[in-house]
């Protein structure tokens, strides 16, 4: 029921005018009939179309478009496959009332995927993959926040974790000195160590910190190697974005955090002297939503939660930002 009521409460306006779409259109063609009924069928599936367009509204990473577009143009000729083996197999097993029962749910159900599940998630992916892919780097940017709390379970791979240092390592530095090093942390037992030494949200006076189930899947640490330079803030903050961008591309985010116990983490890490502790990335799924708006006429520049648990962002309009000089 929780995940219900969550659910409900982050849906946009959109949303609820494609779920209203969807139910009018669904209650049509029923009434109108569907099978072997033109304009009833096409009725369903719109129905059909506007429940993904529903399901994939908050998606903003075209990997996962592309990945239902190949599962919906799969499941065609698996569903038509599967749903002649298990007509085949009912009429040989017509004698057995109860395997032919099952059998021809099996069939009716792949008849289902195949003809009503594989077209509108072929037609929902594509319009949806292009046009996140058209947003290109603006989209990205745009749900590139800063999180707070992550869905814990959800694991982050050591190819994704290295894929976001040498995104970092591609980016800028300041006389191509590249002083900086990373710490790495991706299992329960490091992530243990670290979370205690990292302070979260100070405008947020109520509330200490994501709670477990809501902590971050993995860590990076930015130091500054200081054999190599004595000024890391310009290449720490370069690198972090570069990281959270990547983050954000593959659909996870993350928060920057300087608010360190350095001396803590330095110690439990083992850190040698020599290197400063810059940054710690905290990185995950995120398991809120954050919405971007309009600073308010007093100018309060506070990031706050609302009673749905929304994490709401004040920012300065573009035009308080240019000097016309």
């Amino acid at each position: 029921m929780f995940w219900i009521k969550n659910t409900i409460n982050k849906m946009q306006i959109g949303q609820w005018i494609l779920f209203a779409v969807c139910l009018l259109t669904g209650v049509a063609a029923f009434l109108i009939g569907i099978s072997d009924n033109i304009p009833g069928i096409i009725l369903l599936v719109v129905s059909i179309s506007s429940a993904f367009g529903v399901w994939v509204w908050n998606w903003h990473y075209p990997r996962k478009f592309w990945i239902l577009l190949g599962a919906a143009v799969l499941s065609f000729p698996v569903g038509v496959i599967l749903h002649n083996l298990f007509y085949a197999l009912g009429i040989g097993a017509s004698e057995y009332k109860i395997l032919a029962a099952v059998l021809s749910y099996l069939e009716v159900g792949f008849f289902i995927i195949a003809v009503l599940f594989a077209g509108p998630a072929a037609l929902t992916a594509l319009i949806g993959g292009i046009f996140v892919s058209w947003k290109g780097i603006s989209g990205i940017a745009e749900t590139n926040r800063s999180y707070r709390r992550f869905i814990q379970s959800h694991p982050i791979s050591d190819r994704d974790m290295l894929g976001f240092v040498n995104l970092a390592r591609l980016s800028a530095s300041g006389a191509n000195l590249q002083p900086l090093k990373y710490i790495l942390s991706n299992t329960e037992e490091k992530n243990q160590k670290i979370f205690p030494t990292l302070s979260w949200a100070g405008y947020l006076k109520e509330w200490s910190g994501p709670v477990e189930g809501e902590k971050p899947s993995a860590y990076i640490i930015l130091l500054g190697d200081e054999a190599l330079g004595n000024s890391f803030q310009y290449d720490a903050g370069i690198a972090s974005q570069s990281i959270l961008l990547g983050a954000a591309e593959r659909g996870l985010g993350g928060c920057l955090i300087g608010s360190i116990k350095r001396d803590a983490l330095r110690e439990a890490l083992s850190i040698p002297e020599g290197f400063e502790i810059l940054l710690v990335i905290a990185l995950g799924k995120p398991g809120e939503k954050v919405v971007v708006e309009d600073i308010a006429p007093e100018g309060d520049i506070k990031y706050w939660r609302d009673e749905n648990g929304i994490h709401h962002v004040p920012k300065r309009g573009v035009e308080e930002l240019i000097l016309d000089l």
